[in-house]
C-alpha cells in the first residue's frame, strides 16, 4: 500500500512558485483521501438493474388478467 501511495504522489505537479514540504504534504494527503475515499464508494456501489429498466415499468399499465379482458384487434 506505501508503494501505491508513494506512486501517486509522485505524480503530482505544483503549479505555484512557492510551496512549502509542509504545504505539499497537507495538499497531497488530502488529495490522496479524497481519491481512496472515492474508490471504495465506486467498489461499494450494488449496480442492481439500470436505470433505463426500471424506468421501463413507470410507462406501462400493469396487464389485468381475468375474463373478457383480452380483447381480438383486427378481423
Amino acid at each position: 500500500m506505501s508503494d501505491d501511495i508513494d506512486d501517486r504522489a509522485d505524480a503530482l505537479r505544483f503549479e505555484t512558485r512557492v510551496v512549502t514540504p509542509e504545504d505539499a504534504a497537507a495538499v497531497t494527503a488530502v488529495l490522496l483521501a479524497a481519491l481512496d475515499e472515492q474508490t471504495a464508494a465506486e467498489a461499494s456501489v450494488d449496480p442492481g438493474r439500470s436505470a433505463w429498466v426500471r424506468s421501463g415499468g413507470a410507462m406501462r399499465r400493469p396487464l389485468v388478467v381475468g375474463p373478457g379482458r383480452w380483447v381480438r384487434t383486427g378481423a
